[in-house]
């Protein structure tokens, strides 16, 4: 025999009833059954509301009473055509005793426990005769019980205690037989007196479960609508998997801290009689659930540490503490005497080892009492300062991760504890059994879906997921977007690395999606930006996301976004740019961004900032930390000046390798930008200030290679026609220095604290003088390279070139987050 009971969302209409006969009498094939079913989906909700409307004196309870009653008309209607079994009259007659019942409250105004629990009851009572009388009209021999005839409990009315040997006794008297199939009112029971009590919300499980043990069946089957148990709940975490195989014990923590799928008591019955239990869903029968029994053999187990994670999601945070709790024997013990008196229900405990504070994760709504009552207990200490009054912390949610085998295996917390650190999450406090099996954290509330996803990510997937934020559609944001989907597949079978583009934002359009955003129409994703003006309400946006392992990567030359970038770090969400006006920018905000990257646990990466993709500020890192002494850094850190160099080498004209130089998109719209030195200064700023020097933008010696009389106002154009005017003298000078073995170049020095860039006259030997291209090239003079220096060259401008630069810092970023 089996026992199987069907939740509200299993029987929630009359297609759904046909469903479940349709599983009924295919069960009744090969093993009798019992039935236990729920009050119809939604209805016992609707039945509190209405309690609480009336016991206010509130006529609106007429309202949510006449909803009821049309769910379950309706449900009536289409069920037996005709009405042969005489349901109709049968439901509205126990209708108009129910309203007899909250018109009474109504009038007294008052809401008893008791008469609460008889109201709640009424649920259960409709739906398992309307079940029993369509079983019977589907030819299946069927009768209505109600197991305020079978299960007796004490008269704590709304979350009863169960008598189990007066129970027991009841359920085998009335059950000498499974035929006619039993249809059982889930959830509510009787006191010794005949007044109805229930067993908590949820608490159809119980019933089912109390019935499976009390009659010794093979198997209790718990039916809802979901596959089984999750490893985390899937709505909140989408990577969620069924978990086959639980233990009980397993089950029991994860029903008690939070997981709605089971209710808390229900495990214990069929874990005392050893009968296993079996969550299915009744919308998929075929998927195979999830088992729970003991301990499954070894070869069978799965292999992970942590069996599931689960939260809930509204607790309050009450603190006691004082220099006057250390050390006091019973201290604790009338903290918890003291709530149980007023059955304040304690889901969280955690106690310092000095003893001198005690927290505890009540539901808000005991909050108030709670404070009152513990304030009231202890108002000697607290008025001779020996205990400070009760603090309160709302807004907060506690987390479970739940496994057998965590127990006496090292780096569970580490692990749990670093995943949570990387992200940001800040742990306010935290229990842990003696059996291991259960560690509990509480965080803020705003923290527990991003708390979810990363734990879940961390102990239960291969693939780790990377959440992507990109400001600029430019030429490096667009070849950016290639390497990413071109190599995505790539990166998941190779590295398990998942990068997930989640947001694209530019000057004029805007998309955020979670899930990633399909890069292969990325364009079309695109919609305008009403309402969202500025890159300040895209980085507001990525905040209000709260995803795990963000990356904000700036592909802008935006002032703006290089000034968010201390406000994302000190929100732990990890920065790649390639735009130099934050490195480069005012000290203040350069000394900014540092500080927020030391005092937070995301990673701030600009290595495309200096050269490109070239590994320049990257070797200059590993040079200082393995403690090397920078002497001296000098080179070409710009692709478009080198371009120009290396061309008057070939005998060119100046002005025409300019104008070709615009013309395959080595230089900015207007040359000027390139020719002033400017982004090259900034190049050398960044060096310098890595290497500790305080140095401002304009303390860098700049030469501009742009004539004095082209530096006012004029088109790009007009500047090209009248640069002519100076290539007789840059041939000149070409001619000069080679008569000496030597050739020009516009290079750049950093040492002893100063930087320049310019002009300089170099031997034809020199590494800069064999630039071709775009080419950068940086030389490291230091203690260990004085003889040889280390030379990093490459080339150092183009789109494709700085995208893979920027990719590349974010699989470094990814590479941490791990």
């Amino acid at each position: 025999m089996r026992v199987f009971k069907f939740g509200g969302s299993s029987i929630a209409s009359a297609a759904k009833i046909g469903n479940v006969a349709s599983i009924i009498r295919r069960e009744l094939n090969h093993t009798p059954l019992v039935v236990v079913v729920s009050a119809v989906g939604g209805v016992t909700d609707r039945l509190a509301e209405a309690a609480t409307l009336a016991g206010k004196g509130d006529d609106v309870w007429r309202q949510k009473l006449g909803a009821i009653s049309a769910v379950h008309e309706g449900i009536i209607q289409e069920l037996f055509p005709g009405d042969p079994f005489g349901a109709g009259p049968w439901f509205r007659g126990l209708m108009t005793e129910l309203n007899d019942v909250l018109h009474g409250v109504c009038l007294l105004r008052e809401l008893s426990a008791k008469s609460q629990a008889l109201i709640l009851s009424y649920g259960e009572r409709f739906s398992s005769q309307i079940v029993s009388l369509f079983l019977q009209q589907s030819g299946i021999r069927s009768e209505g019980v109600d197991a305020r005839n079978l299960i007796v409990t004490d008269q704590n009315y709304c979350f009863a205690k169960v008598d189990r040997l007066a129970t027991g006794k009841l359920i085998h008297e009335r059950f000498r037989t499974f035929d006619p199939v039993p249809v059982v009112t889930g959830f509510i029971a009787a006191a010794p007196d005949g007044s109805v009590t229930n067993l908590g919300r949820g608490g159809s499980d119980f019933t089912a479960t109390i019935l499976g043990a009390a009659l010794h069946a093979e198997a209790v089957w718990i039916w809802s609508d979901v596959d089984g148990f999750y490893s985390a709940d899937p709505k909140r975490v989408s990577d969620a998997k069924v978990i086959p195989l639980i233990s009980y014990a397993e089950a029991m923590e994860l029903s008690h801290a939070g997981a709605k799928v089971l209710h808390p008591l229900a495990v214990q019955p069929v874990m005392k009689a050893g009968i296993p239990l079996l969550i299915k869903n009744s919308f998929n029968p075929e998927s195979p659930g999830t088992r729970i029994g003991k301990e499954p053999p070894l070869q069978e187990a799965h292999p992970r540490t942590v069996t599931g994670l689960t939260s809930i999601n509204h607790v309050v945070l009450l603190s006691l503490s004082g220099s006057g709790m250390a050390g006091v024997p019973g201290t604790a013990s009338r903290l918890f005497s003291c709530l149980a008196r007023h059955s304040i229900n304690i889901i969280f405990i955690s106690q310092a080892s000095s003893e001198q504070s005690i927290s505890l994760a009540i539901a808000p709504g005991q909050a108030p009492m709670a404070k009152k009552v513990l304030e009231e207990e202890y108002a000697r200490e607290i008025e001779e300062r020996r205990i400070d009054p009760v603090s309160v912390r709302h807004d907060l949610a506690m987390v479970a991760v739940v496994g057998n085998k965590m127990s006496g295996h090292p780096g569970v917390s580490a692990q749990l504890f670093e995943t949570l650190g990387k992200n940001g999450i800040n742990v306010i406090a935290v229990a842990q059994g003696a059996n291991e099996m259960n560690i509990s954290l509480v965080i803020d509330s705003s923290d527990e879906d991003k708390a979810l996803n990363c734990i879940h990510e961390s102990f239960f997937l291969s693939m780790r997921k990377v959440h992507v934020f990109i400001a600029g559609t430019g030429t490096i944001a667009r070849n950016l977007i290639s390497q990413i989907r071109a190599h995505r597949s790539t990166l998941q079978r190779e590295m398990e690395l998942d990068i997930v583009v989640s947001g694209l934002a530019n000057t004029r359009t805007i998309r955020i999606e979670r899930q990633g955003i399909d890069l292969d129409h990325w364009k079309e994703a695109l919609y305008p930006r009403e309402g969202h003006e500025g890159f300040g309400h895209y980085i507001t946006l990525i905040q209000a996301q709260n995803l795990h392992n963000t990356v904000v990567v700036d592909c802008t030359a935006s002032r703006q976004v290089a000034e968010s970038y201390p406000r994302l770090l000190q929100a732990n969400i990890s920065v790649a740019t390639a735009n130099k006006l934050g490195m480069a920018g005012p000290w203040e905000l350069y000394r900014k961004i540092k500080d927020a990257e030391r005092s937070s646990n995301a990673r701030f990466l600009y290595e495309t900032n200096v050269g490109a993709g070239l590994p320049i500020i990257s070797t200059l890192s590993d040079l200082k930390n393995s403690g090397d002494r920078i002497i001296c850094i000098e080179g070409v850190l710009s692709g478009t000046l080198s371009f120009i160099f290396n061309e008057l080498r070939k005998g060119g004209r100046f002005s025409e390798i300019v104008r070709g130089a615009k013309a395959a998109g080595y230089t900015e719209p207007d040359p000027r930008d390139d020719l002033s030195g400017a982004d090259f200064a900034r190049k050398l700023l960044i060096l310098g200030r890595e290497l500790g020097y305080r140095l401002e933008y304009d303390e860098v010696e700049c030469q501009s290679l742009v004539p004095e009389s082209c530096r006012g106002e004029m088109t790009a154009e007009s500047f090209l026609l009248q640069l002519s005017s100076i290539d007789d003298w840059y041939t000149e000078e070409m001619e000069s220095a080679a008569r000496e073995g030597m050739t020009i170049a516009y290079t750049g020095e950093l040492k002893d604290g100063k930087a320049k860039v310019g002009l300089k006259r170099v031997p034809l030997h020199s590494p800069v003088a064999g630039l071709n291209g775009t080419e950068n090239l940086v030389v490291f003079t230091t203690d260990r390279y004085r003889l040889t220096p280390l030379v990093v060259k490459g080339p150092g401008a183009g789109g494709e070139v700085t995208a893979g630069g920027v990719f590349a810092d974010i699989l470094r970023i990814a590479s941490y987050l791990e």
